[in-house]
């Protein structure tokens, strides 16, 4: 049995001993649990024993800080190991953390920090946030320590906000004792944004008040105080973490995607990279943002909204404007559904200035007309083809049956076919079209018909033309009158 080998023996006499020092009693757990013994020895005396000592450690005022935290971190993997001991142990853990406990960088190794951080996890007190955000603030590279911070953290804070202010406030405090101690936070700054990414997918964490600019302050306060990074490759990284980090946050908030602070760390790190223009490297983070950028667009124009500052993102995103302007035009291209005004807006990339009252007022006076004659042109193009069906066998019949009548039917048919060419001409003066033939299917759009019927597809049947207006160009603006589909 892995008990009675002599290495495990010697290590299960240490653990319970009373005499033995925390390193020692620590080194031995790690003896007994490769030598499998636990957990199924659990019950022997002598690790009853040994978790005995471990509680004792965090009562007596003589313990030492860092071996404080370290009889914490070991009852924690005690009860990993035995987990039928894992919810008695974090009670008997509960009046350790009635007070702050001393910094977690007093543990000089990781797992030791990993496994207080599980113990953090567990408890809830009002020192706790501002703890965990120090020690991933001070946590050099222990990357799964500072995920289980990280994780803690947001479980102990009301929102997203609230946890990126905390740690805002943490790395302001950091004083990293190097060459380059911008270059030093901007390597930690990049780990905990990896860390906040691994874990914000799955927390249901709201987002709180002004998000974006507490991840903006999260990177431009600390490096505000001890300066820039001065090596490319770290401010790369740092960047495209950031990026990501945005992405990440408005796909999992959708509150705050049409937020134009959101993006504001956007164009910081745009000039903490110090160039005109973005790195190729960078292009892939890049896409996604401006495709949510482009969305959250869509989003507010189809409410009828044009947020100015929101459009503004696309130029810091895009290298040049040029593209910026051509990806505006491309949304108002692509969804007709947006109203005129803000299809307009989106190719002009600002709001056409407001008409003068007199001009305003003559156009609304002809718009009145406008769903008159878009209904008199389609009575038309219906007589008219109804003409064109009807001319040659009606004339034929006639000249064999009732020659006399045939003058007056060629006359009719002629006013017939006048007739719809001067109403097309009326309707092009003012810009007017028909959308949709009877008969045909045609991709369902709420702007354009209304839906006959409770039952709405994705295709149906056209039964009346929608009335719209021409833009110059061609494409279609706005729905003067909707059609009916079913």
């Amino acid at each position: 049995m892995a008990a009675d080998t002599p290495n495990s023996t010697e290590s299960l006499s240490a653990f319970a001993s009373a005499v033995t020092s925390p390193e020692v009693r620590r080194a031995a757990l790690s003896t007994l649990i490769t030598a499998k013994v636990l957990p199924k020895q659990a019950d022997h005396p002598a690790v009853a024993d040994g978790r005995a000592h471990l509680l004792a450690k965090l009562k007596s005022t003589d313990t030492a800080p860092e071996h404080r935290l370290l009889s914490i971190a070991e009852s924690i993997r005690l009860g990993q190991v035995v987990k039928r001991w894992a919810s008695e142990i974090a009670d008997q853990l509960r009046p350790a953390f009635v007070e702050q406990l001393p910094p977690m960088h007093l543990l000089s190794d990781a797992d030791d920090r990993l496994n207080l951080a599980r113990a953090c996890s567990l408890m809830s007190s009002a020192w706790l946030p501002a703890y965990l955000a120090t020690g991933i603030a001070e946590e050099e590279t222990g990357e799964k320590a500072r995920s289980e911070m990280m994780a803690a953290l947001l479980a102990q804070s009301p929102d997203l906000a609230t946890a990126l202010r905390e740690l805002a406030n943490a790395f302001l405090a950091l004083r990293p004792d190097t060459e380059e101690p911008g270059d030093t936070v901007a390597r930690r700054l990049t780990r905990t944004l990896i860390a906040l990414r691994g874990v914000l997918l799955e927390v249901e964490l709201e987002a709180g008040t002004q998000l974006g600019k507490a991840l903006y302050e999260l990177l431009a306060l600390p490096l505000s105080e001890l300066g820039k990074p001065q090596a490319e490759k770290v401010a790369l990284d740092l960047t495209r973490e950031a990026l990501l980090t945005v992405h990440d946050i408005v796909r999992t908030r959708i509150s705050v995607v049409a937020d134009p602070q959101m993006y504001s760390v956007v164009a910081y790190c745009r000039r903490l990279l110090g160039d005109t223009s973005w790195p190729s490297e960078l292009s892939g983070p890049l896409d996604r943002l401006i495709t949510d950028v482009s969305e959250a667009l869509i989003l507010l124009g189809r409410q009828g909204q044009c947020d100015q500052q929101l459009l503004g993102q696309l130029d810091v995103l895009c290298s040049h404007p040029e593209r910026a302007r051509a990806l505006a035009r491309e949304l108002a291209a692509k969804h007709a559904e947006l109203p005129e005004n803000v299809r307009d807006w989106l190719e002009r990339g600002r709001v056409r200035a407001a008409r003068p009252a007199s001009e305003s007022a003559i156009e609304a006076a002809a718009s009145n007309a406008d769903e008159s004659i878009g209904l008199a042109l389609q009575a038309a193009r219906r007589a008219r083809s109804a003409r064109d069906n009807l001319h040659g066998p009606l004339l034929a019949s006639l000249e064999i049956y009732e020659p006399a009548m045939a003058p007056a039917a060629q006359d009719l048919l002629d006013r017939v076919q006048t007739l719809a060419v001067q109403v097309e001409q009326a309707a092009s003066l003012r810009g007017l079209d028909l959308y949709g033939v009877p008969g045909e299917e045609i991709e369902m759009s709420p702007k354009f018909f209304a839906v006959l019927g409770n039952a709405p597809r994705q295709r149906m049947l056209v039964k009346q033309p929608a009335i719209v207006r021409k833009r110059s160009d061609g494409s279609i603006g706005d729905v003067v009158v909707r059609g009916i589909v079913e």
